[in-house]
């Protein structure tokens, strides 16, 4: 890999996170794997480029040493200072938002924060880069400019400003407490919600037997996927009440063992989708389900996009923080209270021993303070093992179906 040259020292604010700069030897194209095709960017040869992503750096730009050179490893581009974010000095101005992750669920929250912002501060136009795998979100939206993978230097001359979301205080302590991005967003930059994004549900308009009903059990983490035995019960109660469809992620090592798990335990008339193409796949079909059913997870947020009525089922997390204002699902938190910790105690992964254990504080017998640190990425086995051995808030979900599946039904039958 070349030298990283040194970058020019500036009295400008800079970017909280350094991007990797690159100029392109050759014509390319590339696309995100689980974004739809609109969400392709190509380049032209010449051309310098900025990017965030690790995976796009090391698996494209760095791979290929021909078709790209590698300018600057930490570069820093010129933004706003997070002091002057609640000033008036937007109206009429190109604005572009430095996404700070492609977490599904904070994208949607950031979504809907850009409509509250042009709608009262007055800008020209909006744009998000490095937007990932979030990219089909901005998409539902025809408001802001995305940059799924990276931005050019010839770009980013079209743009008055560029905001830094890294910046917003509330994100530093998300792994053990989230945080509702749309009113931190929104508070700090002096807005009201925008009236886009309704916080009551739609109504169903549908009568008892003819629903379509989604059913979304995975999480991000499998810290907060709920048990498949549990699922299976949920999926025969529901059944009365129209054609019930279990989705899964087959991307996720998490979902091809769920679809293992639940395979032949399924009343034959549960439609099970092993998976979706894209974000954008998985959008459309949450926003055609009648009701829908879900972990505390990305889909869970993406229904506030579409006013989808239903349950969310949250275990470690805070149902309220993460809903936030919108009232369109129902929310039923798993009653544990255990010698270690009760929920929600706001844990967003599991956590690993030096010697190897996974869990969380209850089913690592420590005090919080005493967790140990997040594993080091996705491990086949200890996602299984936590399949067979949920942490005790989901475990307590297992042992006793019955007051979650009663939730559900008692919430679908008040909105008919």
């Amino acid at each position: 890999m070349a030298r990283a040259k040194r970058q020019a020292p500036t009295d400008r604010p800079g970017l909280t996170r350094p991007l990797l700069e690159f100029r392109a030897l050759a014509d390319f194209s590339f696309g995100q794997n689980n974004v739809a095709g609109e969400g392709r960017q190509a380049g032209i040869a010449g051309e310098r480029y900025f990017t965030s992503l690790t995976p796009f750096a090391n698996q494209a730009v760095l791979a290929n040493p021909r078709q790209f050179k590698v300018v600057n490893t930490a570069a820093r581009l010129p933004c706003l200072p997070r002091a002057r974010w609640g000033d008036d000095a937007f109206r009429g101005k190109r604005v572009l938002f430095y996404l700070p992750t492609d977490a599904l669920g904070e994208n949607v929250a950031m979504l809907a924060f850009l409509h509250a912002f042009v709608a009262q501060r007055g800008a020209a136009a909006v744009g998000v880069f490095c937007a990932a795998s979030s990219a089909d979100i901005y998409r539902t939206s025809d408001l802001p400019e995305v940059y799924t993978l990276w931005i050019g230097r010839r770009d980013l001359k079209r743009w008055d400003t560029i905001v830094d979301l890294n910046q917003l205080e509330g994100r530093r302590e998300i792994e053990f407490w989230p945080v509702d991005m749309e009113i931190g967003l929104l508070d700090a930059f002096g807005l009201a919600p925008s009236e886009r994004y309704p916080s009551a549900a739609r109504p169903i308009g549908k009568a008892k037997g003819a629903l379509k009903i989604g059913v979304l059990p995975l999480a991000t983490s499998p810290l907060r996927t709920l048990p498949p035995a549990t699922i299976v019960a949920l999926t025969q109660a529901l059944g009365d009440f129209g054609e019930v469809h279990l989705c899964l992620n087959r991307l996720q090592h998490q979902g091809v063992l769920y679809a293992s798990t639940v395979a032949g335990k399924l009343d034959a008339a549960v439609k099970v989708t092993p998976g979706f193409h894209s974000i954008a796949e998985l959008l459309r079909a949450i926003d055609g389900f009648d009701y829908v059913v879900l972990a505390d997870s990305g889909p869970a947020h993406m229904t506030k996009l579409f006013a989808v009525p239903g349950v969310a089922i949250y275990t470690s997390a805070p149902g309220g923080v993460l809903q936030g204002r919108f009232e369109n699902l129902a929310r039923w938190q798993v009653p544990f209270d255990g010698p270690h910790c009760r929920a929600p105690c706001g844990l967003a992964k599991v956590r690993q021993t030096a010697d190897g254990r996974i869990g969380c504080m209850g089913s690592l017998g420590v005090p919080v303070e005493d967790l140990p640190s997040a594993g080091g990425g996705a491990d086949p086995d200890a996602v299984a093992r936590l399949m067979r051995e949920p942490v005790p808030c989901v475990a307590e979900v297992a042992a006793d179906p019955r007051p979650m599946v009663d939730f559900v039904i008692a919430d679908l039958e008040s909105r008919l």
